[in-house]
């Protein structure tokens, strides 16, 4: 892998797993590393100490590297970024706001700067604040996503052409194939978060995962609220969902983190619920499969 850091801490295989706020937890960040990938921490929600705890746990569950994703939004952006430097944690991912305001000092602080862009235009201003690398996302992905309603697959061969730093693809990328495709428009490597919602490890519920199963990539949608965009599940497949399968009603209606609903497109790949080594190894494979010698 070409990005200098992943190298440096040991990271196998060029896959991220994307900073899944509320679900991005410990078990899961720790099993994305465990499994040779760069598990983020998804620390949108949480305030200093919770990420401290959340920290603590992941090392507690594997030695290998992890980081930390921050939106730059979040209300508690000081405090999380003052708990990653004190922590010594050597990788954060950045998203949704102005990199330059977070990136001086977490270089500073000796720490990998990666950022979240949708367009060209903040591909080349995330360079010029000094970041790492970018990761060019588009708007296939779920959650909170840029308001442009760029594809992956356009967005990711102009955002290498314009940068000199690495670029990561994410966005509508859940196998092999894409993560084929990525290398081959010019990515380093592929940011996911979708696909590992399905994950054994991923601390939602089993009938918010069995929804994931069910949805097909026509059952998101893109709503925005001035200036951001979030793609999540459909109301209506939800409701039709549950409908059919009230058994899993109460336990859907439990997990506080589902009800966040936030999936991508290609939520249409998800088949079955997997541990991360599983979906990592498979994905691994296939893309070896097509590009021998690239993972």
């Amino acid at each position: 892998m070409a990005i200098s850091i992943f190298d440096d801490l040991g990271v196998r295989y060029p896959i991220i797993l994307g900073g899944l706020s509320r679900v991005g937890t410990a078990p899961l960040a720790a099993a994305v590393s465990e499994a040779g990938g760069l598990g983020l921490l998804g620390a949108g929600a949480w305030d200093g100490e919770i990420l401290r705890q959340q920290i603590l746990k992941t090392r507690e569950l594997t030695k290998a590297a992890f980081g930390v994703n921050i939106p730059i939004h979040a209300p508690h952006v000081c405090e999380l970024v003052d708990t990653a430097l004190q922590e010594g944690i050597r990788v954060v991912s950045t998203s949704a706001g102005n990199p330059r305001l977070l990136t001086p000092r977490l270089k500073a602080g000796g720490i990998f700067v990666m950022h979240v862009v949708p367009t060209v235009s903040t591909a080349l201003k995330a360079e010029e604040a000094g970041v790492d690398a970018v990761i060019a996302e588009g708007s296939e992905s779920g959650g909170r996503t840029g308001t442009h309603e760029i594809s992956t697959m356009v967005l990711v061969p102009q955002v290498v052409d314009a940068v000199a730093c690495p670029v990561m693809a994410a966005g509508g990328i859940g196998d092999g194939r894409g993560l084929a495709a990525a290398m081959a428009l010019g990515a380093m490597g592929v940011q996911m978060g979708t696909v590992f919602l399905a994950a054994t490890e991923c601390e939602v519920s089993h009938a918010f995962k069995e929804m994931l199963i069910a949805a097909g990539e026509a059952d998101t949608v893109l709503l925005r609220d001035g200036r951001s965009a979030a793609r999540l599940i459909k109301q209506e497949f939800q409701q039709v969902f549950l409908k059919d399968r009230p058994d899993l009603v109460e336990a859907f209606m439990a997990d506080e983190r589902a009800a966040i609903r936030g999936t991508g497109q290609v939520v249409g790949i998800i088949q079955r619920v997997a541990p991360a080594k599983t979906l990592i190894e498979q994905m691994v494979s296939q893309a070896r499969e097509i590009i021998p010698g690239r993972v």
